[in-house]
């Protein structure tokens, strides 16, 4: 992902990676998405995944 990492101290509500990505929503702004598994030891944290 393009842009800077935020602050530890500062992680941005819902999806922490939303203020980079290019496929936000609404929803990842504000609800932090679960953890999904995909394919055998593959994990994904996205509302897209899930």
């Amino acid at each position: 992902l393009k842009g800077e990492v935020p602050s530890a101290i500062n992680i941005p509500s819902g999806c922490r990676f939303h203020p980079r990505c290019p496929y936000k929503t609404r929803k990842c702004v504000k609800k932090e998405p679960p953890l999904v598994e995909i394919a055998k030891d593959h994990f994904v944290a996205c509302h897209l995944k899930a």
